[in-house]
């Protein structure tokens, strides 16, 4: 991980943000597909989280390929769970792990009966995917036990400055990507369309992606697209393009739940 220093803009919000994750009750001790466009990498691992304990954040699972983590996921029914597209796609009879916040131990293992990507999801497109959103669908119910549960979406729009956390599994070090099998928090801070557009150059942040930045050396790289962001108890949205330096100078682009071709997705396959 790289410790960073804050902007000053941002001072503020990441010093609330060190408070509230000094004050999480639930902490724990400090224990690959890959797409690469102009320094835009499809991957993601949270650098510099908290470990964390499952019974906080129920909706939180996991993708596993092969017996393999490899993309966060988030339960909005019991029936249904939400992730990329890119995920999706890119990774073929997965199977959803969940009900504890290791990827290897202590969890339950649900097979996938159908996963369906938004219709309109076109990979990556001037380096970043639009329409990046697919359904999970596994048997009726099949969420409903322990440490599971669906988290409620969101649906109202967010001011600029809004504090949310990120929850995830991933890779912590930049350098040798050793796993991490320890579902970890980190704190956010939504940012404007604006001020992503101009840090990532002028890639179209359009009304399907929401922006986040991270503090105090806190990023994602590998493994942590789909990786639910909350704010206000909400599912906002999930992890589907970071820099490849990981280094928390951008804010992370999320596919935003609240997006109506994107809730309209959502509804027209769950129901809610």
């Amino acid at each position: 991980m790289k410790q960073i220093i804050c902007a000053v803009l941002f001072g503020l919000f990441c010093s609330n943000s060190a408070a509230i994750q000094a004050d999480q009750s639930d902490v724990l001790r400090n224990d690959n597909g890959e797409i690469e466009t102009k320094g835009v990498v499809q991957s993601g691992r949270l650098v510099n989280g908290i470990g964390v304990k499952i019974e906080r954040y129920k909706f939180a699972v996991s993708l596993r390929y092969f017996n393999q983590y490899v993309c966060g996921a988030s339960i909005i029914t019991p029936s249904h769970a939400l992730t990329s597209a890119f995920c999706a796609t890119k990774y073929l009879h997965v199977n959803i792990y969940g009900s504890s916040a290791s990827t290897i131990s202590g969890g339950i293992e649900i097979p996938v009966v159908q996963i369906v990507v938004h219709p309109s999801y076109v990979g990556l497109t001037f380096g970043v995917p639009n329409f990046d959103v697919a359904v999970v669908i596994v048997p009726t119910n099949a969420f409903q036990g322990t440490n599971m549960a669906p988290i409620a979406l969101q649906s109202t729009e967010l001011p600029v400055g809004s504090r949310c956390y990120l929850v995830g599994w991933g890779e912590t070090n930049v350098i040798s990507f050793a796993s991490l099998t320890q579902l970890r928090y980190a704190s956010m801070n939504i940012v404007s369309q604006s001020t992503c557009t101009r840090s990532w150059y002028g890639v179209p942040i359009t009304s399907e992606r929401i922006c986040a930045r991270y503090c105090f050396g806190v990023d994602a790289c590998r493994s942590d697209i789909g990786s639910p962001l909350v704010c206000n108890g909400k599912l906002t949205g999930f992890v589907s393009i970071t820099s490849n330096n990981c280094d928390g100078v951008r804010p992370a682009i999320f596919t935003r739940v609240a997006a109506p071709s994107i809730r309209s997705f959502i509804r027209y396959q769950t129901g809610i």
